[in-house]
């Protein structure tokens, strides 16, 4: 048994998924689990994965505004067919997982 350590946002496949904020990509990357993601950098010692996307926009050390678009919504992986379509977030501090929910606006 596995906690999530992200949340998940749901979302209509297709949609665009904007940046959070100000940030530099990190990371484009593919695993099973969470499928296409994201990984920006946000200042302050956090970073940002964003996953369960397709059509990804945007590529590593590029700089983006918020809103800007990283990609859109993929069908579910088989980890989160339960959930539906859905945006996978996931919020870390200094490499230390953190709630998410604290920081929306």
């Amino acid at each position: 048994y596995q906690v999530n350590p992200g949340v998940v946002i749901q979302a209509e496949v297709s949609q665009p998924v904007a940046a959070p904020a100000n940030a530099k990509v990190v990371a484009v990357s593919s695993n099973e689990e969470i499928g296409n993601f994201v990984v920006l950098d946000l200042g302050n010692d956090f970073t940002a994965t964003c996953g369960q996307l397709k059509e990804v926009q945007v590529v590593e050390n590029e700089y983006l505004e918020a809103g800007q678009v990283l990609g859109y919504v993929a069908e579910p992986t088989k980890y989160y067919s339960v959930e539906g379509s859905n945006v996978y977030f996931q919020l870390e501090q200094g490499g230390n997982k953190v709630d998410p929910l604290d920081y929306f606006e």
